[in-house]
């Protein structure tokens, strides 16, 4: 009986950390960042916003996911790609 138990209890449990980020997005920020430094040239007007209290999976995706086709990123009309570059690299 205890070891179906314990066996429940470590089922339940998570295997990997949101702070730890998966092969996947990693090779996602890895192009990310990528595509951005070939964009940047332009001063940062306005630091992204939101990401502070996120994980860095979180993070990730949610910079990943908001990424200009051209690898810029922007907040209204600020290009804000430096920001989000560096916030991937830090991650």
């Amino acid at each position: 009986m205890k070891w179906m138990i314990l066996a429940a209890t470590l089922s339940l449990q998570p295997l990997v950390s949101e702070d730890v980020l998966e092969p996947s997005v990693q090779n996602e920020v890895d192009h990310a960042i990528a595509m951005g430094e070939k964009a940047l040239g332009t001063n940062v007007v306005e630091v992204l916003v939101g990401t502070n209290s996120l994980t860095a999976t979180q993070k990730a995706i949610r910079l990943v996911s908001s990424q200009r086709s051209d690898g810029r990123w922007f907040v209204g009309t600020n290009d804000v790609t430096a920001v989000a570059v560096e916030i991937l690299k830090n991650l």
